[in-house]
């Protein structure tokens, strides 16, 4: 079987992570397996391009330039092609998946997608279409996250922000929604199938593109994650008081961090500490440690092992991977109501909560927030965990799929 994958990064953000992770999981099991990414920091090549086998950059550092110029008045990517792909597929010998991942942000043009997918089974019908929707992209007219926003039900006609990813100056969803959607009804009739990790973004595009169009497929960690796993020592002495994280790309968004509430654990003061991981922290105090943006898998891994619980607030996330990593490693996560956290925890038996009650957990100790979220001790809540949220099982259900296509 020849698989390759397409994201529009290598290995910034969860879409990147599980992308990368089914193609190294794919090449250790034999499989052919290539990584075509669309550009790493600043339109060059990824820094980690280097550390991963079988990887190509794809797009031209105007290319996205333009797109980022553009975006924010025509509200779609103007430019980006697969063109410069189409010897290596249709040259490629036997069956052939083709597997989408994020195709937005600035890389891709939508309707030059699909004329390349309508070339390439013309002349190779032994190609097969996988996409996977890690957001709510294929159903707005123009936002990867909703943020609360149901306006793509009734056709985006007014957006509430134009600060919601991907942003603008000039609010056009509404133009671009119905030539987007048949963009994937064309993609559809190609027999693309369409997988989301996420329940409620699956329900999103089944009730515009038909019941069943798209299927679930949970993420699960990676390889790197599960060989830090081994290694790590269990770490659940009793302290003064509870070490609680808060974990973001960019701490100062509102819509991933939820400012008021972290505020709130601040005010706390010396009945909790307060660790951050990510880039921009607005927090500080006597009780606030700023780790900054941590790339090393197995430095991060090893700091959340010390916490107590790791408290999540996003509103724009749909199925987070930092929330399986910290689980696998048996730190109970305090996560605010949403969907998304909720599709999470329930597989492992847990709960979300009111900020009211975020409050109250945060100064408990990890015994007891284990017990509070989950219902069960710790050491049955680390074991449901760890099986709960296998990168093992996600290949195998992938390579399902794709065997059943």
């Amino acid at each position: 079987m020849n698989i390759l994958q397409l994201n529009v990064r290598l290995a910034e953000g969860g879409a990147a992570g599980v992308a990368l992770d089914l193609h190294l999981r794919a090449l250790e099991h034999g499989l052919s397996s290539r990584f075509i990414y669309g550009y790493g920091k600043s339109g060059k090549k990824s820094l980690s391009h280097h550390h991963y086998p079988q990887v190509f950059k794809h797009t031209p550092r105007l290319t996205s330039a333009l797109n980022i110029a553009l975006f924010r008045f025509a509200n779609r990517d103007l430019f980006g092609n697969l063109d410069n792909l189409y010897r290596t597929v249709t040259r490629t010998a036997g069956p052939l998946v083709l597997h989408f991942h994020v195709l937005h942000s600035y890389w891709l043009n939508l309707e030059e997608v699909v004329t390349f997918c309508q070339k390439v089974q013309a002349h190779k019908p032994d190609v097969t279409f996988v996409w996977t929707l890690h957001d709510h992209w294929s159903v707005t007219g123009r936002c990867a996250f909703t943020d609360g926003c149901e306006g793509w039900k009734t056709g985006c006609r007014k957006c509430p922000t134009l600060s919601n990813y991907p942003p603008v100056k000039v609010d056009k969803a509404h133009q671009q929604l119905p030539g987007k959607r048949q963009m994937f009804r064309a993609m559809l009739a190609l027999g693309c199938q369409f997988i989301s990790p996420s329940q409620h973004v699956a329900d999103a595009f089944n009730s515009l593109y038909g019941a069943g169009r798209c299927a679930i497929i949970n993420n699960g960690i990676d390889v790197a994650t599960e060989a830090i796993l081994s290694d790590l020592p269990l770490n659940d002495e009793p302290r003064s008081r509870p070490k609680i994280a808060i974990v973001a790309h960019d701490l100062r968004y509102d819509g991933k961090t939820n400012q008021q509430l972290v505020r709130q654990m601040i005010a706390l003061g010396d009945k909790i500490e307060l660790h951050t991981f990510g880039k921009f922290s607005p927090f500080s105090g006597a009780n606030v440690v700023n780790h900054g943006f941590e790339t090393d898998k197995r430095i991060l891994m090893s700091a959340l092992n010390l916490m107590d619980g790791l408290v999540f607030s996003s509103r724009v996330d749909n199925y987070p991977l930092i929330l399986c990593e910290a689980l696998s490693i048996g730190v109970p996560v305090i996560a605010t109501h949403s969907e998304a956290a909720q599709e999470v925890l329930a597989k492992s038996g847990g709960k979300t909560f009111s900020e009211e009650d975020v409050l109250q957990l945060v100064q408990c100790n990890k015994t007891a927030i284990a017990q509070a979220v989950f219902g069960t001790s710790l050491a049955a809540f680390r074991q449901r965990s760890r099986s709960a949220y296998s990168g093992q099982q996600m290949l195998e259900d992938y390579v399902s799929f794709y065997q059943n296509l």
